[in-house]
Formats: C-alpha cells, sequence, structure tokens
C-alpha cells in the first residue's frame, strides 16, 4: 500500500529589511518574501501559507536585548 503524508515543518527564513519599527519590519519581509517560490521548485514541498511566529533581530543590537518574538498577527509573545 503506497501513502502521501504531508509534512508541515516550520523553517526560518531570514529577511533584512529596513523600517521604523519592528512590526513594520515584519509586514515588509513578509509582503518581499515569496515563499511559494522557496518552497515549491523541488516538487514534493509547498508552501502550506501557515506562520507560526516572528522573530525580530535589531542591527547593532549584539546582546540581542531588543529582539523580541510574536505571534503570526504580529503580537508580542
Amino acid at each position: 500500500m503506497k501513502y502521501t503524508v504531508h509534512i508541515f515543518p516550520i523553517v526560518r527564513v531570514a529577511v533584512k529589511v529596513e523600517a521604523d519599527s519592528q512590526e513594520e519590519a515584519m509586514k515588509k519581509a513578509e509582503e518581499q518574501t515569496d515563499f511559494h517560490a522557496l518552497f515549491g521548485a523541488s516538487g514534493v514541498a509547498e508552501y502550506a501559507e501557515d506562520i507560526d511566529c516572528f522573530h525580530v533581530d535589531e542591527e547593532n543590537d549584539p546582546e540581542y536585548t531588543k529582539s523580541t518574538w510574536y505571534d503570526k498577527d504580529y503580537a508580542p509573545l
């Protein structure tokens, strides 16, 4: 018997953007990234249109004191 198993892994994609706030940075990064193209090229994976969360690091913050986690709706965790 054969089965098709769909696996929905969560992956991290780093996107560099310039913005006036972390919220704006998340929105810009999501808008300019073509997840369908990133994950669909192999023929065995496709973007499931689901984002679990965001993690935002700010440049020039070597101690990551300004780093923040957000849920998929941009609300801080």
